[in-house]
C-alpha cells in the first residue's frame, strides 16, 4: 500500500494558495503530518479523501488516481475530519451501525460484534445507547475514532485526532493506532499537537505556509537542533530580557527567579547548560527560524 502526491497544489477561489508543490510519498505504518494551524494539513487530508478537488499535480493510491477512481478509494479509506459531524437523532452504537453499513459490512452479526468490539477500545460500551448528542465533548471525539476504524479500512486519515481529550484518552487512542500501525495499514495522523507525532510515528513531514519544508524520521528532525537547546536560572530581569530574543520552551519558579529551557544560540550574558532535545524543541526551532526546505 503506497500513496503517491506528486506536484500537488490547491489555490482556493480568490486566489489563496492553501498547497504548494507537494510531493511526498506515505508507505505502511503510522505516518505524522505536523505543522501550525494554517498549514495547509486539513486542506491536503480532504483531498486524499477525495472530499475536494486539487488545482493541479496527482495523487495516487496503489497506483489508482484519485480522481477517477474515487469510489474504490473512498472504500478503502476510514477518515476521521477536525470538525466531527453525526446524526443527532443516533444513539452511539446506531451511529456506527451506520457508518459500517456504509463501508460495505452487510452482515449484521459481524457488524454488531465490531461495533461493541469498537465501543469498548474507545472506552464508549457503557455509553452505547446514549443518544450521540447527549455525549461529552471528548466522548463525541472518541465515537468518531471508532467511526473512522469500524470498516477496519487499509488506509487511517485521522485530522487533529485528540483535541478536546484528557490525557488518559490520549494515551489510550495513540495506542490504538500503534497497534493498528503494525498491520498492513496506513495510518496519517495530522495535527499540530507534537506529542502526538513524537509518541507514535516513525515517518513525518512538516507543512508550514502550505509548503512541505521537512520530511524523515522524527529523531532526524531533532538531531538538527542538538546545541540549541539550554536551562538557565534567571532572574526576573533576566528572563524579561532573554524572552524578547529566544523562544522560551518551559519557566519553572525557582527560588528568587525562574527556571526556563529556550531555543537559539547560546547566550553570551547567562550560564546556561545545554539540554538534549526533543521533537516539541525541534519544532520550536524551525518555527523560531523560519529554515525553508530541510534536505527533501
Amino acid at each position: 500500500m503506497e500513496i503517491r502526491i506528486s506536484n500537488l497544489e490547491k489555490t482556493y477561489p480568490g486566489g489563496f494558495k492553501a498547497l504548494n508543490n507537494i510531493n511526498l510519498t506515505i508507505g505502511n505504518g503510522m505516518f505524522g503530518l505536523l505543522g501550525p494551524n494554517g498549514a495547509g494539513k486539513s486542506t491536503l487530508m480532504r483531498i486524499l479523501v477525495t472530499l475536494m478537488q486539487h488545482t493541479s499535480g496527482e495523487v495516487t493510491i496503489d497506483g489508482m488516481d484519485i480522481n477517477t477512481h474515487r469510489r474504490e478509494v473512498r472504500r478503502m479509506v476510514g477518515y476521521l475530519p477536525q470538525d466531527f459531524r453525526f446524526f443527532t437523532r443516533l444513539r452511539s452504537w446506531e451511529f456506527l451501525d451506520y457508518t459500517a453499513r456504509l463501508g460495505g459490512m452487510n452482515n449484521k452479526k459481524e457488524r454488531h460484534a465490531r461495533i461493541d468490539e469498537m465501543l469498548t477500545s474507545v472506552g464508549l460500551y457503557e455509553f452505547r445507547n446514549r443518544m450521540a448528542n447527549k455525549l461529552s465533548g471528548g466522548m463525541k471525539r472518541r465515537l468518531g475514532i471508532a467511526q473512522a476504524l469500524i470498516a477496519s479500512p487499509r488506509i487511517i486519515i485521522v485530522d487533529e485526532p485528540t483535541t478536546g481529550l484528557d490525557p488518559e484518552e490520549r494515551i489510550r487512542f495513540r495506542n490504538l493506532l500503534s497497534d493498528l500501525g503494525r498491520s498492513d495499514t496506513i495510518i496519517i495522523l495530522s495535527t499540530h499537537i507534537v506529542g502526538d507525532i513524537s509518541s507514535t510515528c516513525n515517518q513525518m513531514a512538516l507543512l508550514n505556509e502550505g509548503e512541505l519544508v521537512y520530511r524523515g524520521t522524527p529523531d532526524e528532525l531533532v538531531e538538527r537542533t542538538r546545541g540549541c537547546v539550554w536551562s538557565a536560572e534567571v532572574t526576573q530581569e533576566q528572563y524579561d530580557q532573554l524572552k524578547d530574543v529566544y523562544p522560551v520552551i518551559s519557566t519553572i519558579p525557582s527560588g528568587a527567579g525562574w527556571e526556563i529551557q529556550f531555543v537559539g544560540e547560546k547566550p553570551a550574558h547567562i550560564d546556561a547548560r545545554e539540554v538534549p532535545p526533543n521533537l516539541e524543541h525541534a519544532y520550536v526551532h524551525y518555527m523560531e527560524n523560519n529554515f525553508k526546505h530541510w534536505d527533501l
